[in-house]
């Protein structure tokens, strides 16, 4: 009987879960989970479409947000520049210290130029990229969602319904081959119980031995019921794992090809985002840094000595000759002047300037003191003539600026 009791546990086990176990490289994380090859279980592998199409939504949202903060970081370099100019400006600083404090800002701009074009690409780049992909990629059945989840979920459904009904039919038998155990253990106990008990009838002890021999009985008719089954499943079991296989490894292709697609996504991502092998960058801050090393103290200190030191140039105090005044002519006064006929001198006469004059009019000449220059009309009313500079260029000076020249 012992012999018995260790065949109903033995024959409890799946007659190949040793063999599935070998081809699982790796043990299950939970235990508790049931395996891919029992009935309805692949329904993970079927909404894993699903999940990748949700998951390039995830992508494209999240570097969406991503070029907010690029483009917000650019916004916030340009106002931290702008501000700070604004500062230098109003602060002693000059000189080479200056130029290297304004190159902070300089390449600031450029930062935040760079980062407002790292915005955009995420943008108008990647996330078109993925959205044109996900349509191509993920083509939608009518009324029953993406059609590859469909024609997943129809492949798997098809291959499992012969070997889940093989499968139902050997739990059926598993049970009452366990029941008929149980029987057979039963009776086994009241045939122990009746041989203790001295005052029970011979033929009472005989009915609990002959009941215990149909109780064995139907224990090994239910067994064979069951290894028939067992062999049955176990005989379809290669054809259904193989089917299995060729519709799961066709969605491991599928899949393929999205992890292969977002991952040149990432990296595309990526040489937006790594701005360190940006040769831009690169240079902003190498001429940033040229800029710094070429902050010299002396030539500083040079160029403060002669814009606001001792080196400035000064008006030391001297004899300041005299120069008479100008009077202010009236325009329309000088114009109806012009138009009347004046004595045009032929050839005109030489005169030297007394005086620094700068003409306060377009019609107005400017000489500096000791230049010549010829008078070609005489002195008007107000006290001006008209004359030609060396240049060639005609206007107005006061008559009292000049002397004839010998």
């Amino acid at each position: 009987m012992a012999a018995s009791r260790h065949d109903c546990s033995a024959v409890t086990a799946f007659p190949d879960s040793t063999y599935m176990a070998s081809q699982l490289k790796e043990p299950l994380e939970d235990p508790k989970k049931q395996s891919f090859w029992m009935p309805g279980n692949y329904a993970r592998t079927v909404q894993r479409t699903d999940r990748s199409f949700q998951a390039c939504n995830d992508v494209t949202a999240c570097f969406l947000e991503r070029a907010k903060v690029e483009k917000q970081y650019g916004q916030q370099l340009s106002q931290w520049s702008s501000k700070w100019k604004v500062v230098m400006d109003s602060r002693p600083v000059y000189g080479s210290l200056m130029r290297a404090w304004q190159c902070f800002f300089a390449s600031t701009e450029r930062l935040a130029a760079l980062h407002s074009s790292i915005a955009q690409s995420l943008v108008a780049e990647e996330g078109e990229r993925v959205k044109t992909w996900q349509k191509e990629t993920f083509p939608k059945k009518l009324c029953c969602g993406f059609k590859e989840s469909y024609d997943n979920k129809t492949s798997f459904s098809r291959a499992q319904k012969p070997w889940t009904k093989k499968l139902n039919k050997l739990e059926k038998v598993r049970l009452a081959f366990h029941k008929a155990c149980q029987k057979e253990q039963a009776a086994l106990e009241k045939e122990k119980q009746a041989n203790d008990n001295p005052a029970l009838s011979e033929e009472k002890k005989l009915k609990m031995a002959e009941a215990k021999q149909r109780a064995a009985e139907e224990r090994e008719r239910a067994r064979e019921r069951y290894e028939k089954a067992l062999e049955e499943v176990t005989s379809y079991t290669p054809r259904y794992m193989e089917e299995m296989e060729a519709i799961f490894e066709q969605s491991q292709e599928e899949e393929r090809k999205r992890i292969s697609f977002l991952k040149q996504v990432f990296l595309s991502i990526h040489r937006h985002l790594d701005i360190t092998n940006n040769e831009s960058v690169k240079a902003v801050y190498s001429e940033l840094h040229q800029t710094l090393m070429s902050i010299d103290e002396q030539d500083d200190l040079k160029w403060w000595r002669s814009n606001e030191g001792p080196g400035m140039p000064t008006d030391w105090p001297k004899i300041q000759e005299w120069v008479p005044p100008v009077k202010k002519l009236k325009r329309k006064r000088r114009n109806q002047k012009g138009k009347e006929s004046r004595p045009v001198m032929i050839g005109g006469v030489k005169v030297r300037a007394l005086y620094d004059y700068v003409g306060e009019e377009a019609d107005e000449l400017s000489f500096r003191a000791g230049e010549t220059f010829l008078k070609v009309e005489e002195e008007d009313d107000q006290g001006w003539c008209r004359g030609v500079l060396s240049g060639g260029k005609e206007g107005f000076y006061p008559a009292n600026y000049v002397e004839v020249a010998e």
